[in-house]
């Protein structure tokens, strides 16, 4: 994995994890943070030097930006959730915070 996706990940996951009790689970394919449901999953794309979350949030709640969000209903993938963000770089972690925290607090 490339050194710029570690250290992002190291950031994205101080913001899944510091909601309290939230479990974290390596699977095969993703990385499933927990309340009582999954609230997001993590999957790495080192070709394309991104990390992509999905969260367990209603897209048409959610104004779509290309690019960094986009609506999963009906798009077969791995981890759960319905709405894929986008990261790769810091900036993007920054604007993805406010969803983190909306799906956490619907969990």
């Amino acid at each position: 994995m490339p050194e710029c996706l570690r250290d992002l990940y190291a950031e994205l996951d101080e913001a899944l994890t510091a909601w309290g009790e939230v479990e974290v689970a390596s699977l095969r394919h993703y990385i499933a943070y927990r309340r009582l449901v999954n609230v997001a999953s993590v999957i790495f794309r080192p070709k394309h030097e991104a990390i992509l979350v999905y969260l367990r949030l209603d897209p048409d709640t959610v104004e779509l930006e290309e690019g960094f969000t986009r609506d999963m209903r009906g798009i077969g993938h791995l981890g759960t959730g319905e709405l894929e963000v986008r990261i790769v770089s810091a900036a993007d972690l920054e604007k993805a915070a406010p969803l983190i925290r909306r799906a956490f607090e619907a969990a």
